[in-house]
C-alpha cells in the first residue's frame, strides 16, 4: 500500500521532515522507547544537531525502527522553539490515531541516514500493515525464545501484556540473569503463586531481587546499570505441580553446571 493514500498531505519538502529513528550498535531499541514511555519517545526528537540545523522544517514526521527495514508510526511533531540548545516540540493532532499501529517497510539505499525528505521517503516506503490496537511490546513467542534485555523485560512487565503473562505466570522455572558487562551470570529459581512472572517482576522494579550479591551490586552501582547490562533467558521450565524443594533441586543442579557461585553473582 502507497503513503499517498492515508498520508498524502505530508509528502510536502516545503513543511516537512521525516525521522527515522534506528538503533544504534549495542544501543537502545527506538521501538522500546515508544512503548515505554511517549515522553521518552518525544525527547527523541529535540536533538538539533551538532554543525548544521537537523531538522530546517517545523514538523517531523517520525518512526521507530522495529527491525531491519520496519518502522512503526511513532507521530508528528512540531517545532514550537528553536533558541536553546534542542529543539522545544509538542504532538500534532495529526494522524494520532495511527501512533504505534502503522507499519512501513523502508527500502531506499540510505541505510545509515535519519533525517530525509518526504519525497524520498514516499518514493521508498510502502504502508506494510496497521495494527487494530497499539503497539505496547512485542508478542510472546516461545519460552525457548526469551533472551532479552532488562529494558525489554521491563516494558513486557510494566505493561502488563497478557500473553506473556498468561505464558510466565502458568509455570515454575529455573532461569538465568546474565551481566553483559563482565560475563557473571546468577541462577535463580520461581516456584511462587505467580511462577516466573511474579519472580522477574521483582527484578523489575527493585532489580536484585533481594539476592544477596545484586544487592551488593546494586548498592555500589545503580538501577541504569541493571537495565543497561542486564539480561533474561530460562534455563528449564518447570511444572507448578511440584514442590519448592523439587524447583530448588534443579537451580542448584543449573548452579553446579555453570559454577555460578564460584564465578557468578549465586552466594551459595
Amino acid at each position: 500500500m502507497k503513503l499517498d493514500l492515508i498520508f498524502s498531505e505530508l509528502n510536502n519538502n516545503s513543511v516537512y521532515r521525516f525521522h527515522l529513528a534506528k538503533q544504534e550498535p549495542e544501543g537502545t531499541r527506538p521501538i522500546d522507547v515508544l512503548a515505554r514511555s511517549f515522553e521518552e519517545w518525544t525527547n527523541w526528537q529535540v536533538y538539533r544537531g551538532n554543525k548544521k540545523e537537523r531538522f530546517i522544517r517545523d514538523k517531523i514526521v517520525s518512526f521507530a525502527q522495529i527491525s531491519g527495514s520496519k518502522f512503526l508510526f511513532g507521530g508528528i511533531f512540531n517545532i514550537t522553539n528553536r533558541s536553546g540548545s534542542d529543539y522545544e516540540v509538542e504532538l500534532d493532532p495529526g494522524h494520532k490515531d495511527l501512533i504505534g499501529r502503522l507499519t512501513i517497510d523502508y527500502y531506499g539505499d540510505n541505510t545509515r541516514g535519519t533525517v530525509f525528505n518526504p519525497d524520498y521517503i514516499f518514493s521508498y516506503s510502502t504502508i506494510s500493515s496497521i495494527s487494530q490496537h497499539k503497539y505496547q511490546g512485542e508478542r510472546f513467542l516461545s519460552y525457548d525464545r526469551i533472551n532479552h534485555s532488562f529494558e525489554s523485560m521491563s516494558i513486557v512487565i510494566k505493561n502488563e501484556l497478557n500473553d506473556w503473562k498468561v505464558a510466565l505466570s502458568s509455570v515454575y522455572g529455573v532461569y538465568l540473569l546474565t551481566d553483559q558487562k563482565t560475563g557473571k551470570h546468577y541462577v535463580g529459581s520461581a516456584y511462587g503463586n505467580q511462577g516466573i512472572w511474579g519472580r522477574w517482576s521483582d527484578y523489575i522494579h527493585a532489580c536484585h531481587g533481594n539476592n544477596k550479591e545484586l544487592k551488593e551490586l546494586y548498592n555500589l552501582q545503580s538501577r541504569e546499570y541493571f537495565e543497561e547490562h542486564f539480561k533474561f533467558t530460562i534455563l528449564e521450565v518447570l511444572s507448578k505441580s511440584l514442590v519448592p524443594e523439587e524447583v530448588i533441586q534443579r537451580e542448584s543442579l543449573w548452579k553446579q553446571k555453570l559454577q555460578t557461585i564460584k564465578f557468578g553473582y549465586n552466594a551459595s
